[in-house]
């Protein structure tokens, strides 16, 4: 099923990702969704004030409808409750229409975000279930009875009942009774499966694309349907094959291409996942989640300038992309071009202020740009709008930390941990306050629970290592800091301690060897300089060790002056 771009292309044109029913940055039903699991979108026909109205087909009937929705980011809940009042009255009143040729409410209510009713033509059909009578076939010719019988129930009696009534004739030429059978309806197992997707019921829809493939083997949308399935599932190489088995019908579809991309993404075949971006671009270079979709990708291979050129082409298509703007916003973090990701935020956040993601990624960029305290009012709201994003938590965290308001930074990284217990940089910044607030014990605690979740966190063994040196547990101290460098053979300052640690044991000799690694690493830096000399001092090489102390205070003059 091809969503692509929403149907308010004026409003809106925000482009979705596949098999979306709603537009992420609008709200309206998407092309080909289906409202209720009835209503199949068509085309947006017109729109006035915070209503669209669409063309859709009832899959129930097969008759074209009319389709009124709310644009739910234009209405609030008080609008959804006066809408659906008015819509109910409308029903109520079409129940009484008679005249054909007038538009009659057949049906509303609330799916996902959008509140609905639809409308038709009154055909004079539409009552026939209602007053079926007995058919009776004299001589070859179709005659009603006079006495009706078949009865459906009011709408009071939830089971509806066939009755046929004994007709007393004496016309021996009547040969046959015979009640009105409506024909069975046949099942669409794509439109099944399709429900049961946006419902996230996804073992419904994979059972029900299953047939649909099977019973439509070149049915494009049943094989793609069941390969966005398949991977939810977990199930990556199943998946794959069924967007081959698409893409074999329909190889010149980029939206295929690019879906195929997403599940190579998952199995980590990243140059294959490359080419199919680019396989995609070919078909359409105007493509924009082709675009954005690559930008993701070449962050996540560290391409960040690659992912900025990629990112830059989607906002030339389409720059009223929210998401577009905060990965963009994101890369230029990560490089630490911080004006330029407070100017991407910035536009992100002109289209988009409700979600609690550029509150947080804005409130990130503004604490590197020493403003904690601007920093801390949009993480505020952040949780707010997210009260259970322990990533919002943590940045609230840290920018409570940078000033220095320690007890009210720790209530927050322990709110962000009751949320994600393994976020390893929560217990890392939580040892790191309570190392400054003296309570060692509890601040290696934390340190060890950083390590069990990201024993790759180079910091966090260093700040262990250096605490443990503090409180003299000197041996522990070594075999921190060996890990911090076997992660980062130039740490300077581990091997600085390291050597401090080895010292304060009386290895001497090997105290000397990690500072020589500190000093040959760093020979601007003074505090190696002064450490070898207090060693080579111990150890009786009084020489060397004056000649270690005035280069130390020259370098120390030196960074003096380059202040003034």
């Amino acid at each position: 099923m091809a969503m692509g771009k929403c149907l308010d292309l004026d409003s809106c044109g925000f482009e979705n990702r596949e098999r979306a029913r709603f537009c992420s940055h609008c709200g309206i039903p998407t092309k080909g969704s289906f409202l209720q699991g009835r209503y199949e979108i068509r085309l947006l026909t017109g729109k006035e004030r915070n209503i669209v109205t669409l063309q859709a087909i009832d899959r129930h009937g097969g008759l074209s409808v009319i389709v009124r929705a709310l644009i739910p980011r234009e209405a609030n809940t008080q609008d959804q409750e006066d809408f659906l009042q008015d819509a109910e009255l409308a029903a109520s009143v079409s129940e009484q229409i008679r005249e054909t040729g007038s538009i009659c409410v057949t049906d509303y209510g609330q799916d996902g975000p959008v509140a609905f009713l639809a409308k038709k033509e009154f055909t004079g059909t539409e009552q026939h279930l209602k007053n079926l009578r007995m058919i009776t076939r004299i001589s070859g010719t179709l005659v009603a009875s006079a006495y009706p019988d078949v009865q459906v129930q009011n709408a009071n009696n939830m089971e509806a009942t066939t009755q046929i009534r004994k007709i007393v004739s004496t016309d021996p030429e009547i040969t046959q009774l015979q009640a009105y059978t409506p024909p069975p309806v046949q099942q669409d197992w794509l439109a099944e499966g399709n429900l049961a997707y946006e419902q996230e019921h996804y073992e419904e829809a994979l059972a029900a694309y299953e047939i649909a493939t099977s019973t439509d083997v070149i049915s494009v949308e049943a094989w793609s349907g069941k390969g966005a399935t398949l991977l939810l599932l977990e199930r990556a190489e199943e998946a794959l094959l069924s967007y081959d088995h698409a893409i074999s019908l329909c190889p010149n579809d980029p939206e295929l291409w690019t879906a195929r991309a997403g599940v190579l993404h998952e199995l980590q075949y990243y140059e294959e996942e490359m080419d199919c971006y680019d396989q995609a671009l070919t078909y359409n270079p105007n493509y924009v989640y082709a675009w954005s979709s690559k930008g993701m990708a070449l962050v996540a291979q560290n391409r960040l300038e690659d992912a900025l050129v990629a990112f830059d082409k989607a906002l030339v298509l389409n720059l009223k992309q929210a998401s577009v703007w905060q990965m963009m916003s994101d890369t230029l973090y990560s490089l630490q071009r911080y004006d330029e990701a407070l100017m991407a935020i910035d536009h992100a956040f002109e289209l988009d202020d409700k979600q609690a993601s550029i509150w947080d990624t804005k409130g990130n960029i503004l604490r590197r740009l020493k403003s904690p305290e601007k920093a801390h009012s949009l993480h505020e709201r952040a949780v707010q709008l997210d009260p259970k994003n322990a990533s919002a938590w943590f940045d609230k965290g840290n920018d409570l930390r940078d000033m220095q308001r320690y007890p009210e930074a720790l209530a927050n990284y322990d709110q962000a941990l009751i949320l994600d217990s393994t976020l390893a940089s929560a217990w890392y910044n939580r040892g790191n306050v309570l190392a400054a607030l003296h309570m060692y014990e509890e601040a290696l605690e934390s340190y060890n629970h950083a390590l069990e979740y990201d024993d790759g966190l180079i910091s966090a063994w260093y700040n262990k290592g250096s605490l443990l040196h503090e409180m003299k547990r000197h041996e522990e101290a070594i075999v921190a800091l060996d890990y911090a460098l076997a992660s980062d053979a130039y740490y300077i300052a581990a091997w600085n301690n390291k050597g401090l640690a080895l010292y304060a044991l009386g290895r001497l000799d090997e105290a000397l060897a990690a500072l020589d690694q500190a000093a040959s690493f760093a020979p601007e830096e003074p505090d190696a300089w002064y450490n070898k000399a207090v060693v080579l001092k111990e150890l009786g090489r009084k020489k060397e060790a004056a000649t270690c102390r005035e280069w130390a205070h020259s370098l120390e003059q030196q960074g003096k002056q380059g202040q003034q």
